[in-house]
């Protein structure tokens, strides 16, 4: 997806095809939140969209699989964005936890993509799965480097930071989950995570 600054210097036609690929991408999301992956078809998402099947093909040649890529890894890209400016900003490593954990919780929360990047649907597990897991890697390298050096300061105890860094992303993803589907709120489970993360730092020896 084009940036604002980038939009600004694109010709009118170039924006109206932005436009029109988001508006695609959009309805792609309406449909699947409707009926589904599997009535998410071409046909269903060009009647949503005000577009002929044809022009759906224009822009995702390969089909639906590529329209619902793209639209996930949309998704990938906002979370890497929004870690970004986590890491850029000081703090250990569960205030950088917590902020990375807020950035999904905050994609959950939206009706329509938190059950999209939850994915329920196996078909649609398979669609997406070239790009599925794309955020939660580079999440899953930061964490390790930051309980890593956590380690070396003698902050936290591990001999394996990245095996404790994919099972606190792993705890993310199930979260989202749980957020997108009502069953609890964003709030407690950041509380539930800082109490996670938190609790591994290292206590000191009584006298």
């Amino acid at each position: 997806m084009a940036k604002s600054s980038e939009v600004g210097t694109l010709s009118l036609r170039e924006r109206n095809k932005i436009r029109t690929r988001q508006e695609l991408l959009q309805s792609a999301l309406e449909v699947f939140a409707d009926v589904g992956y599997g009535g998410a078809t071409m046909e269903a998402i060009a009647a949503l969209a005000g577009a002929s099947k044809v022009t759906v093909y224009t822009y995702f040649p390969a089909g639906r699989e590529e329209l619902f890529r793209e639209l996930y890894e949309q998704i990938n890209t906002e979370l890497l964005e929004r870690a970004a400016l986590v890491y850029a900003d000081s703090g250990d490593y569960a205030d950088h936890a917590l902020a990375l954990a807020r950035a999904l919780f905050d994609v959950a929360e939206r009706p329509l993509y938190g059950r999209f990047y939850s994915i329920d649907d196996p078909a649609l597990d398979q669609a997406v799965n070239p790009v599925r897991g794309h955020a939660s890697s580079v999440w899953i390298d930061l964490i390790s480097d930051d309980l890593a050096r956590a380690a070396a300061r003698g902050e936290v105890c591990t001999e394996n930071p990245r095996a404790l860094a994919t099972l606190i992303v792993g705890a993310m993803r199930w979260a989202l989950t749980d957020i997108a589907r009502g069953r609890t709120t964003a709030q407690d489970l950041l509380a539930g995570l800082d109490a996670l993360v938190r609790g591994l730092a290292r206590r000191p020896m009584s006298p």
